[in-house]
């Protein structure tokens, strides 16, 4: 009976969590916004996100709790920029959408630095010298236009920082972190010595934590209300469903 309800329960908040995705999906197409960079941005990133959460659903209905941590850590880090973008201090409304997409387009900087660290670490053939000039090439258009790299993951925290949930965001970063940037820390838990018995245990995952569930909801939550007050539109039907699946999650 347990395991029934467990997987009710689920369920529902599962339905739920996609739901709020595509009511997002669903206005932003409505409305018909006119076409803008900073609109695509945030259309990919609502998209994006969707289908790491449906990944993410997916993997913990199977307890493969591994890729789901894997799959937290990237949303986690979607949210924090997404909303650190929209926290860009602007003088008036009328250059808001400037600001925001300049801050999105530092995220475009910092990943050609990483690209290019990548590259220059591999065995250097033409094709990948090629490919260092390419990002080289892209990477001085911006900074010409005065695009930086994104500051450091605790300045980004330190920015939105008010959020009450800010806390839970950390704590998150740090944990899922280990699971796709993978360590020894990990791999220990899955084949470790028994010196008393002499023999190598074996596991078929890690643990969960048992918050991955409603960590999933929160950071949807988060997400599609940024993306939302953005523009101007109502969450508090989003946020009171927010508030029953934590009331029935946190019981559990």
């Amino acid at each position: 009976m347990e395991r029934k309800e467990n997987n009710d329960i689920f369920s529902i908040v599962a339905h739920t969590i996609i739901n709020w995705y595509e009511q997002t999906h669903t206005t932003m197409t409505v409305a018909r916004k006119p076409p803008s960079p900073l609109n695509s941005e945030f259309m990919g990133i609502l998209l994006a996100a969707k289908k790491q959460t449906e990944g993410a659903l997916t993997t913990l209905a199977n307890k493969n709790i591994l890729s789901t941590h894997a799959l937290l850590r990237i949303l986690v880090e979607t949210f924090i920029v997404l909303k650190w973008a929209l926290n860009a201090p602007v003088n008036d409304e009328e250059t808001k959408s400037d600001e925001v997409y300049k801050r999105f387009r530092r995220w475009d900087y910092t990943r050609l630095i990483k690209d290019k660290e990548l590259l220059e670490g591999l065995p250097q053939t033409p094709e990948i010298e090629s490919a260092i000039g390419k990002v080289n090439s892209e990477k001085e258009k911006l900074r010409k236009e005065g695009i930086k790299e994104l500051p450091n993951v605790k300045q980004l925290y330190n920015d939105v920082l008010g959020d009450e949930s800010a806390e839970m965001y950390a704590k998150s970063y740090r944990t899922y972190s280990r699971a796709v940037h993978l360590n020894r820390n990990v791999t220990r838990k899955l084949a470790c010595e028994n010196e008393e018995q002499e023999v190598v245990v074996y596991k078929d995952d890690i643990d969960p934590d048992d918050d991955e569930l409603l960590i999933v909801a929160s950071i949807s939550c988060d997400t599609n209300k940024a993306i939302r007050g953005f523009y101007d539109w109502h969450s508090d039907a989003m946020q009171n469903e927010y508030d029953k699946l934590k009331s029935m999650l946190v019981k559990k």
